[in-house]
């Protein structure tokens, strides 16, 4: 479904700065200007680490060239104070809206106190940050389409929810989950939002992430209704990418693809992920594969 590049990873720490000597990973991305932007979480030591959110830029979709005033968001507020995690992007007309992950802090007695914040551009390098949207929760990614007169925001971690918004800035959640775990699959210990969705026709393809019980993580997919998706009209049964390459066995956190961003680029679609937490790479598909390999899953 989708080839992994041979020449992965294309983005790897970088010991000379502070901010990134350990770590880069979980990156979302989009099409601008002719080249793929790529923000991608940061880490400059492992334990009490903090993450900051940091710029790439590439003109073929495999070679980056980090920008050179990273990182362009940076813990400052409260509920970031162990920092700025996963980030997801979508363009509304002409602004686009990064979710990321507000970390505050982590406890024994009460876990990890996290929140979805919200910051906003016009040029994908300044930003700013609108605050927490949603508290208690993490992850989270804007369907840029109004559904019925209103933003869906897919969220969550352990289950993805939904959370509903007419202006993008005041959310309130669905009780019931869109999506569970299950029990005896490769996806039975969690489920997470991945990147925007693929839009096939009247169908989107929404890839997600995963982990069975061995916290082995891989992602898969759903095909919702374009109309309302809200409405799953098939879920797939294995992952599509498995962690096999070094890099994606063995990190900060071994045995992962954690898939956030996907770009639409020269008649490909580029699917950028975070391998065992420590460094980034990507996999490819055509929109002709896209059909032959996802879509026919709806008539068996």
């Amino acid at each position: 479904m989708f080839t992994k590049y041979l020449k992965n990873p294309i983005i790897i720490p970088d010991y000379r700065l502070d901010y990134e000597k350990e770590c880069t990973y979980n990156p979302c991305a989009i099409t601008h200007d002719k080249k793929i932007f790529l923000i991608y979480r940061a880490e400059g030591r492992y334990g009490n680490y903090i993450s900051n959110l940091c710029l790439a830029v590439s003109k073929d979709g495999y070679n980056f060239k980090k920008y050179k005033n990273n990182p362009i968001i940076k813990p400052t507020r409260p509920e970031e104070k162990r920092g700025c995690e996963d980030p997801r992007i979508t363009k509304i007309k002409d602004i686009f809206y990064l979710i990321y992950t507000a970390y505050e802090s982590c406890d024994q007695k009460r876990g990890l106190k996290t929140s979805i914040a919200l910051a906003t551009s016009k040029d994908l390098i300044h930003w700013k940050k609108h605050g927490s949207i949603l508290r208690n929760t993490k992850s989270g990614y804007i369907h840029p389409e109004k559904i019925n007169g209103e933003y869906l925001m897919f969220v969550g971690d352990s289950k993805i929810w939904i959370a509903r918004s007419k202006n993008l800035k005041d959310w309130k959640l669905d009780k019931k989950p869109f999506l569970k775990t299950r029990k005896t699959n490769f996806d039975s210990k969690l489920v997470e939002v991945g990147p925007p969705f693929i839009e096939i026709g009247d169908k989107l393809i929404m890839i997600y992430n995963s982990a069975n019980n061995d916290l082995v993580y891989s992602p898969s997919f759903l095909i919702l209704d374009k109309k309302n998706p809200t409405k799953i009209l098939y879920r797939h049964d294995k992952p599509i990418l498995t962690p096999d390459k070094q890099f994606e066995l063995f990190g900060k956190v071994n045995n992962v693809i954690f898939a956030e961003g996907i770009a639409k680029f020269k008649n490909k679609y580029f699917l950028y992920y975070g391998g065992a937490d420590k460094c980034i790479g990507v996999a490819t598909t055509t929109q002709n594969e896209i059909k032959k390999d996802f879509l026919p899953a709806l008539d068996s």
